[in-house]
């Protein structure tokens, strides 16, 4: 098992995929995801190994790792790839940031596990809200066929009760990303308006120079491109910090039920029932925005 996904963590091949389309690329490292890395995870959680179960959790935290050393080749060969990501669907688009996955989607995660045992008697279920014209969409449970708490004690119990120094690190995490991320995309956002300034004036400017006009433009383009690519970068290397710090700070078990997690949130937001359940539902209830808003909160 261990050899069929050996090929995704190897450099040369890395390189390789560069050269085909992201899509192919992403498409086998999310079968990889779910047919291979995610049920070796969930059968040494399962189990007496405590080293085969840190083996685990690296080669699915290493997975993450090698799509984001993918995207970064996308990224530097052509960065439209990443602007337009045609391969998602419409549930998995609100969840980018940048490139991929926003990196508050991993805190959150990771703080999900934390409050779970927490005033879980103060926050009674949610009844459906009254301005539904309708009941909302059956959603098909993305979990797996298994029971989550029919599993050893010290897994069941690895996030009651955090160490201090866990909730610390996560506060400091969290709050370095309420920085950088805010930086990001304005960084993002004044590359784009400072093209669309540049190339109109340069391009006004040499409009009866067929050749000047030409080479204004391209160069800037150029630049445009060369501070998308740093921007992209730059959030790459942030999801992947992010990722580290989070592994770092927990135990083999946190760690191990967090990148469980996180894999089935990926996996379900491709789900073919959950996504004709919620694009059903909401061609047929366009007229009413609050209802299409809370169908997508009750949704996530």
């Amino acid at each position: 098992m261990l050899k069929a996904v050996a090929p995704l963590f190897n450099r040369h091949n890395n390189r390789h995929s560069s050269s085909r389309p992201l899509k192919d690329y992403y498409n086998e490292w999310f079968s990889t995801l779910k047919h291979n890395l995610l049920p070796l995870l969930r059968r040494s959680i399962s189990g007496d190994s405590l080293t085969v179960l840190s083996t685990h959790v690296e080669l699915l935290h290493q997975h993450f790792h090698s799509f984001y050393h993918t995207l970064d080749s996308a990224a530097t060969s052509d960065p439209s790839l990443l602007l337009t990501q045609d391969w998602r669907n419409s549930l998995e688009k609100p969840l980018l940031w940048l490139g991929d996955l926003h990196p508050f989607l991993f805190t959150n995660l990771a703080r999900s596990f934390l409050d779970e045992f927490q005033d879980s008697d103060s926050n009674p279920t949610p009844t459906p809200s009254p301005n539904y014209p309708s009941s909302p969409p059956t959603i098909p449970d993305l979990r797996e066929s298994f029971d989550p708490y029919d599993r050893p004690w010290q897994v069941a119990m690895a996030w009651r009760n955090p160490s201090e120094i866990l909730t610390t690190r996560m506060d400091q995490i969290e709050c370095g990303l309420r920085i950088i991320v805010p930086t990001l995309t304005e960084r993002m956002r004044c590359a784009e308006a400072t093209f669309v300034d540049r190339v109109v004036n340069d391009w006004f400017r040499c409009r009866d120079s067929k050749g000047g006009s030409i080479v204004a433009v391209a160069s800037d383009v150029k630049g445009h491109m060369e501070e998308v690519v740093s921007v992209f970068l730059y959030a790459n290397r942030l999801r992947r910090s992010v990722l580290v710090d989070i592994i770092s700070a927990t135990t083999v078990y946190q760690a191990a039920l967090f990148l469980e997690a996180l894999a089935q949130f990926l996996i379900g937001f491709r789900d073919h029932d959950l996504l004709h359940a919620v694009e059903h539902y909401d061609s047929g209830n366009n007229h009413n925005n609050n209802a299409a808003k809370e169908c997508r909160t009750w949704c996530h």
